[in-house]
């Protein structure tokens, strides 16, 4: 198996595989059923969208795990600057691997592969979102170090006007 680059021809196994695993953590937490779903919808939800693919590419901290052509497992990452009082960021927006292959350390490779880049670059903190009920997303990272407290993360979309009171 390699951990490499992720590169522009890796779009569209890492979408199929991306959206597979979006399905499988909805089917769990959705009332509706996925098939339900605007389809406008589930064509923005992840990384690997039309929309974010080519910048987490550029980023040069976006990496797949690979064997025999066939991916396995990604990591999607890129650097922000100036944020939490830090010149620079790493910031791990998803990342996963093929169910048949889990448990096989390579979610450990793909981070590992990630940190080390981004410290190349100058990171100086790495953040990764992870849903607090991902037990094994939260032990893989605290198997790195990563301190993981219980905080939710509040966001409020500034682009539905309804939505902002004076």
């Amino acid at each position: 198996m390699e951990i490499r680059l992720m590169k522009i021809k890796d779009l569209a196994a890492v979408r199929a595989l991306e959206m597979e695993l979006i399905q499988e953590y909805f089917g769990e937490i959705l009332e509706n059923k996925w098939e339900d779903l605007p389809q406008e919808w589930k064509d923005n939800l992840g990384a690997s969208s039309k929309r974010f693919f080519l910048t987490y590419v550029q980023s040069g901290l976006s990496f797949v795990a690979v064997e025999d052509d066939e991916v396995l497992g990604f990591i999607f990452a890129q650097m922000v600057h100036k944020v939490y009082n830090v010149e620079n960021m790493l910031w791990v927006e998803n990342m996963g691997v093929h169910t048949y292959f889990r448990r096989m350390g390579i979610g450990y490779k793909l981070l590992q592969a990630c940190l080390e880049e981004a410290k190349k670059l100058g990171a100086e903190l790495a953040h990764s979102a992870i849903q607090p009920d991902n037990v094994p997303s939260i032990m893989l990272h605290k198997k790195i170090g990563y301190f993981i407290d219980r905080r939710e993360i509040a966001l409020l979309d500034l682009k539905d006007g309804k939505k902002h009171r004076h």
